[in-house]
């Protein structure tokens, strides 16, 4: 809603004019009640902060008793213009809730209609002129605001001038916070000793929020929280203790702050209003890591979310893991793992059969599909701002990364933090289930253990996988046989050197020259390719560099992989891995004759990272 939308829906409802303020202004209008002239909103047009930008439309609305709770309502905040409690303020710029702007007029008019009777369901009034009229009428003048009623006590000097720090120019999408800032160091040290006690309930309460009552039972209890006398009081008083210091106010550092954090917790949350845990569970972890305090606490505060992750961790790189340690990630997260008398009775080999299918399952290359991120969990960046729900000023700060663990980051930008995770897919314990049922169900038919069950629907190419995955089980078993097979190693060295001489007077002469040709072949390459290890190699040894720097010099390589006996997939996830947190991403892929490539959108940079250095 715009400006003349708001002309024109005043003048069609309620026959009513926005006048200027000033006779000529074209920055601030009123609109009056036609039964005393006493102004029930004021417009207000706000220049931008260079010429090149635009004005703000704020809309003023004198809402009595009502105010502080539209002012809760989303799009609404404290009055900009007109400093009062029965005042609320919205900003028509860019606001598609037309609705409920109307509304909140639509009750600010009946409020003046019915001489400020708050009750205005009772009799809605609605002024109507005339299309003609001779009566005159003679200018009058403005009634004066008068304050609401405060509590016959004396201002201490010190409240006063806190309350006349509030800066009514600060548009609302950052004066409450940071008045709220400005107001709690002004008060940092500031103790009272009142002797009367004034109840206080608002959401996201601030100190411009109370009267002097208020503002002084707070303060008393604030004196005696600080001094160790912990006891019950209104909870709006406890949360404004909590956004001082997240705000860092009346504390010596961030440690202090944190550990006046965890002394209030013990002390006061948990023995009197237990509501607040589900909020500062939460505002702790983001005071440990935006205040940057050491990294035990960040281990402590995010137990529950390092344990998860770590579980993940385990279900997405079960090769770096123990079969153990993933038979039971499927224990916590599944019901079929121990419900299954078969799977109980025949665990050793469920186990390690477990660890054999799962890995086969996650090759998404061979089987064409990426069953981890279909079925199990998937990457997701979640955006909230810091200290969410809560007062808190941003001030100006550098952007962050923090990591919390393998699978969990943070990183902050202007006052929000974009939490990298993982989060785990819709019916991932279902998906899981079905997985092992199959599991279970292939291995009692391929290695005769229990009964025939039936089976359950589930993707061809996971079956095919299971299927593969029992075979290499059954490998892996029948390898282990053979290689309890004992052989003496002590004369070792002597028996290859035998076979040395042996194999060597069995080549003819021909046989011998082209051996001598091969090895010659293979120091060329090794020449031709620029390999230098030093200590900025990223972790990569000699072979790994001879394969990166090959394939960045288009150089040969086969000869050297086949006479070192190296496998070229390994060397290649070995670079993979070790760049990752350099480049952020994979450089080598396989083509379709499954040859490894440099991938060409990272060329330039390990270019620059090997060849320009």
């Amino acid at each position: 809603m715009d400006s003349n939308q708001l002309f024109n829906y005043v003048y069609a409802k309620y026959g009513l004019k926005f006048e200027p303020i000033v006779s000529g202004s074209t920055d601030t209008y009123v609109l009056m009640s036609p039964l005393d002239s006493g102004y029930f909103a004021m417009l207000s047009r706000i220049n931008g902060e260079n010429s090149s930008k635009s004005s703000i439309a704020v809309l003023d609305l004198k809402c009595g008793d009502f105010a502080p709770t539209i002012r809760d309502l989303p799009g609404f905040t404290d009055p900009v213009r007109i400093k009062g409690a029965e005042w609320v303020g919205v900003v028509l710029t860019n606001n598609h809730d037309e609705q409920a702007i109307k509304k909140a007029l639509d009750y600010a008019f009946k409020l003046a209609m019915n001489g400020q009777d708050t009750n205005v369901a009772k009799s809605q009034y609605f002024y109507i002129p005339g299309e003609k009229t001779e009566e005159k009428y003679q200018a009058q003048p403005i009634k004066q605001w008068l304050p609401r009623r405060q509590v016959n006590d004396e201002i201490p000097d010190k409240i006063r001038q806190m309350r006349e720090l509030y800066d009514y120019s600060i548009l609302p999408s950052t004066g409450r916070q940071k008045n709220f800032y400005i107001q709690g160091q002004f008060m940092a040290d500031y103790e009272d000793e009142y002797k009367k006690y004034f109840a206080f309930k608002r959401f996201f309460p601030t100190y411009h929020d109370m009267n002097v009552g208020q503002l002084r039972s707070y303060f008393t209890w604030r004196t005696k929280i600080r001094k160790g006398d912990y006891h019950r009081t209104s909870t709006s008083y406890a949360y404004v203790y909590l956004y001082e210091l997240f705000n860092n106010i009346g504390v010596d550092n961030p440690q202090d702050g944190y550990d006046k954090l965890i002394a209030f917790k013990k002390n006061y949350v948990d023995n009197f209003d237990l509501g607040i845990q589900t909020y500062l569970a939460d505002w702790i972890k983001d005071y440990v890591l935006y205040y940057g305090l050491r990294k035990e606490k960040i281990a402590e505060h995010f137990a529950k979310d390092i344990e998860q992750d770590h579980d993940d961790e385990i279900l997405h790189y079960p090769q770096k893991y123990t079969a153990e340690e993933l038979a039971e990630v499927f224990a916590k997260k599944t019901t079929y793992w121990k419900s299954s008398k078969v799977i109980a009775k025949n665990k050793e080999v469920f186990v390690q059969v477990l660890k054999c299918v799962w890995q086969e399952v996650l090759d998404a290359k061979k089987y064409g599909i990426a069953y981890y991120s279909s079925f199990v969990a998937k990457p997701k960046v979640v955006e909230q701002p810091v200290f969410k729900l809560a007062v808190f000023y941003r001030k100006a700060k550098k952007p962050m990364t923090v990591k919390v663990d393998a699978v969990r980051k943070y990183y902050y930008k202007k006052g929000w933090w974009y939490i990298h995770q993982e989060e785990a897919v819709p019916r991932q314990r279902t998906n899981l289930n079905t997985f092992l049922h199959e599991v279970d169900r292939l291995v009692r038919e391929k290695l005769n253990l229990g009964r025939a069950i039936k089976p359950r629907f589930i993707d061809q190419a996971v079956l095919k996988a299971i299927t593969v995955g029992i075979a290499a089980y059954q490998q892996q078993k029948k390898q282990a046989k053979i290689d309890q097979i004992k052989i003496d190693f002590s004369d070792l060295d002597k028996i290859r050197a035998n076979a040395s001489v042996t194999r060597d007077s069995l080549l003819t002469d021909e046989e011998k020259q082209l051996e001598q040709e091969e090895q010659e072949q293979v120091q060329k390459q090794e020449q031709e390719v620029e390999v230098s290890v030093d200590q900025d190699d990223y972790g990569l040894d000699k072979d790994e560099m001879f394969l990166l720097m090959a394939l960045l010099q288009g150089k040969p390589w086969q000869d050297y992989v086949q006479k070192h006996h190296l496998m070229v997939s390994i060397l290649a996830d070995n670079i993979n891995e070790k760049l990752l947190d350099e480049i952020g991403d994979s450089v080598i892929e396989f083509n379709e004759q499954d040859q490894p490539q440099i991938i060409e959108d990272y060329a330039d940079d390990l270019q620059e990272m090997f060849l320009k250095g």
